[in-house]
């Protein structure tokens, strides 16, 4: 399944407010998390904090995509993926049911997690993809070093995320739509995420076109909504 920015924007808009109202409260669960963190709101801060970044990207051509103009953008989006990292740290020990559970006591489906997630993939990748796009040839090679931080992030919090949250892996993997695989792939990054286990021969990098389309008009809609 392929979601543009604007759709997967949208979609963890919706499930913020899905789960604002609470429906079965876990108090036991609430009161044993410190700082009542929980997957949801984890995954929900990061991809707001993201998106402004991501949209900045936008205005990335090949006359200025260097690593001079890239890395001040691409280290606040590390900034933001290192402190997920850190939360979702935080979670380990507690039980699936605990780490379900919002602040507001809602317990999350395992198909709702990965929805969250797959939202914030395709964000991030799909960024990545129109600078790989874009990148000219003489800067190519420091480009996507900088990029390969991005990414490597990227997979260290799935991997946790994945960990903390048995059986989301297998519901999150479909759901994921061709162009995460095909950056982690033009990256040489695949060893990063052999948690996957899929052929990664299989993956095309002709896709980075089409996914830099869709790209560019979910932009240009949301900015002149």
């Amino acid at each position: 399944m392929r979601f543009s920015t604007l759709s997967l924007l949208a979609t963890v808009a919706s499930a913020a407010f899905s789960f604002a109202a609470p429906v079965t409260p876990v108090s036991n669960s609430l009161e044993a998390r410190c700082l009542c963190q929980d997957v949801h709101s984890i995954i929900v801060d990061v991809t707001t904090t993201i998106t402004p970044l991501v949209e900045e990207l936008t205005y990335i051509t090949t006359e200025n995509c260097t690593v001079e103009i890239l890395t001040p953008i691409v280290t606040d989006i590390k900034v933001a993926l290192s402190g997920a990292i850190t939360q979702v740290k935080g979670l380990t020990g507690f039980t699936l049911t605990t780490v379900l559970t919002t602040v507001d006591g809602v317990v999350l489906t395992l198909f709702e997690v990965a929805e969250l997630v797959c939202a914030l993939l395709t964000l991030i990748f799909t960024a990545l993809a129109a600078i790989l796009k874009v990148v000219a040839t003489s800067e190519a090679v420091a480009v996507s070093e900088l990029l390969c931080e991005v990414v490597e992030l990227v997979a260290t919090l799935l991997q946790l995320i994945c960990n903390l949250v048995g059986g989301l892996l297998a519901i999150l993997l479909p759901l994921v739509g061709e162009i995460v695989f095909t950056v982690i792939a033009s990256l040489g990054l695949t060893a990063k995420f052999a948690f996957f286990n899929i052929s990664w021969a299989t993956v095309s990098s002709t896709l980075i076109t089409s996914a830099t389309t869709v790209y560019s008009t979910s932009v240009a809609t949301m900015t002149a909504a």
